[in-house]
């Protein structure tokens, strides 16, 4: 009987042994499909029209418009292209910074920059907009503002689809009647922020010798 009942145990624990062996592997491909599933195409941004014309630039700080005495090229919309997945009335937040022009000198006085009008057909508010010259003693402020503009939009796109926002810009600053007789390129960058990403896309706005406007 003793040894019946020790042949029986040593059959079972050999059974247990070879059904665990085969489970190993099973359990191994369960845990690496969702791993596989996370992938998706990343989001991205980027300047898609400008426009070169002699159209009337609003003024934005005071008020009224100027209009171009030759050709000024300015962008005129941005898009930001979906990846895999919907974004259904998601929050934006967008930022457009316009920086001075290269070599061009102005020690004494003030010229005009740009800033942004409209976003996707909605105004700009002052509130939105900052607008920063150069500052030294005696002098005090000079130069081009470097102005900022910074608001949120609520976006919807498909998957893998491309949304188009039409921006408009504006002469920011005040001028002191300094003659700007370069031509005069002013860095553009803009910055979109979706949850915790940001992308970022850069153009500029040129303005030739004559244009009149800053």
């Amino acid at each position: 009987m003793t040894e019946h009942s020790q042949h029986s145990t040593g059959f079972s624990r050999r059974t247990i042994m070879k059904g665990a062996a085969w489970s190993v592997p099973v359990v191994a491909a369960v845990v690496a499909t969702p791993l596989a599933a996370a992938s998706i195409t990343p989001t991205s941004v980027a300047w898609t029209g400008t426009s070169t014309s002699l159209a009337a630039l609003q003024l934005l700080d005071g008020g009224g418009t100027l209009t171009a005495q030759a050709l000024v090229t300015l962008p005129t919309e941005f898009s930001i292209r979906n990846g895999s997945g919907a974004r259904r009335a998601e929050i934006a937040t967008i930022s457009v910074t316009v920086g001075r022009p290269a070599g061009i000198n102005i020690p004494v006085g003030r010229a005009r920059g740009f800033g942004v009008q409209s976003v996707n057909g909605v105004t700009t508010t002052a509130g939105e907009r900052t607008a920063a010259y150069q500052t030294a003693p005696i002098v005090g402020q000079f130069g081009f503002p470097l102005t900022t503009w910074t608001g949120t939009r609520t976006i919807t796109i498909a998957s893998d689809g491309t949304l188009v926002m039409p921006i408009a810009f504006g002469l920011a600053g005040v001028s002191t009647g300094v003659a700007v007789s370069a031509l005069a390129s002013f860095p553009v960058t803009l910055n979109v922020t979706l949850g915790t990403d940001t992308y970022t896309a850069v153009s500029s706005v040129t303005v030739p010798v004559g244009a009149g406007i800053l």
